[in-house]
């Protein structure tokens, strides 16, 4: 079990050989607030009945916008235990955050990520104007890179304790900032943001707002093979869609992962060695291979814009991103907001549970001439 329960709510799927984990939040906007589905102070209810045993059913009203949120749906499954998934979300009285973190080696990192990134972006970010997009993407920059410094210190204490693992233990994290009509992503892995808006005739349109940073895509493999010229396996592809960091990780950018990034971490535990030379990546070995340092992307929200989807690797490797919007769209237009995020569970289950590991979604609708909604609170 968990240390301490994340604060924010975790929806965490896993159905014994489907092993699935995931989040899923949505908030609505479009929906007008009335005496009876409006909370006075803003309040949550609840529904713990679902064919898939879901561990909580929940809906989320405030009583007036925070930054343009109106309200949140959320759908909790039971999960691999522990499980290293997270996501945190901040509203403050101008702003709004929300971090998806994909864990994979543990839980430690996507914890200690949950609960720092956030605040470090917002000390960082200050006061700063919503046109301040130079200072708003290296602000998000550099939170990413402090928080992974300050857990680098933490786990290599851990790692020199004896805790033979902690050099492998990271979290994909994606990061999504909205202030005024600015919204700006910063990712480092492959989780995926997915912004649906109308177009011309009306129609949706799904537009992604990251890139995935996975050792199967050509750009990443590129970017390694520019960085360790001389390491015939700094890229390890069993097929097209399998390939690896030095045979090890799939992910390029992630926080953790320190045996990638500095060589105190790359050595294995007495109890882990059985000969060699008693590293974990072996030589050739020219760290640092992952990055922290995420890639930004800023768009100016319009009244086009309706719903953003943030979704881990797994959720993207079962549905494409007109899929995932399609599915969204759908239950909101026949006002069924509160099972939109069930039915993305639905959804993957029933396209490829056998492969699954980990989904981690997070939707934020944002009609923007009413409000701009975005994800849960902690």
């Amino acid at each position: 079990m968990y240390a301490t329960q994340p604060r924010a709510i975790l929806l965490r799927w896993l159905d014994g050989s489907m092993k699935i984990a995931a989040v899923v939040a949505i908030l609505m906007a479009w929906t007008s607030c009335t005496e009876q589905s409006c909370f006075a102070n803003g309040q949550r209810s609840t529904d713990e009945r679902s064919p898939l045993n879901f561990d909580l059913v929940e809906s989320f009203v405030l009583a007036s916008p925070v930054a343009s949120v109106h309200r949140y749906t959320a759908v909790s499954y039971a999960a691999n235990d522990p499980n290293e998934d997270r996501y945190v979300v901040q509203v403050d009285s101008d702003a709004v955050f929300a971090s998806v973190l994909d864990g994979h080696g543990g839980w430690e990192v996507a914890e200690y990520v949950n609960k720092h990134l956030v605040n470090n972006a917002a000390t960082l970010l200050g006061n700063a104007s919503s046109n301040n997009f130079a200072h708003i993407a290296s602000s998000l920059s550099s939170a990413f890179v402090a928080t992974d410094d300050a857990l680098r210190a933490r786990l290599l204490l851990a790692f020199q304790s004896g805790h033979g693992k902690a050099n492998r233990v990271g979290a994909c994290t994606m990061l999504a900032y909205a202030k005024g009509s600015t919204l700006v992503v910063a990712n480092a892995g492959d989780v995926r943001a997915v912004l649906a808006s109308t177009d011309a005739s009306g129609g949706l349109v799904a537009t992604p707002l990251s890139t995935d940073h996975n050792a199967k895509h050509v750009s990443e493999q590129n970017r390694l093979t520019e960085k360790h010229p001389n390491e015939s396996n700094v890229v390890v592809c069993r097929s097209p869609e399998s390939c690896r960091v030095k045979g090890i990780l799939q992910p390029t950018r992630a926080l953790g992962d320190f045996a990638f990034k500095y060589e105190e971490f790359n050595t294995l535990h007495a109890s882990f060695q059985n000969g060699g030379d008693g590293l974990f990546i072996p030589q050739p070995y020219t760290p640092p291979y992952i990055l922290a340092v995420p890639e930004i992307q800023v768009h100016t929200l319009t009244d086009a814009d309706q719903f953003l989807i943030l979704g881990s690797d797994g959720l993207w490797g079962d549905l494409s991103n007109e899929e995932a919007v399609k599915i969204v769209a759908d239950y909101a237009s026949r006002g069924e907001h509160d099972l939109a995020a069930q039915a993305l569970v639905y959804e993957v289950i029933a396209k490829n549970a056998e492969g699954l590991k980990y989904v981690v979604v997070l939707i934020a609708s944002l009609q923007y001439q009413y409000s701009f909604p975005f994800l849960g609170f902690e």
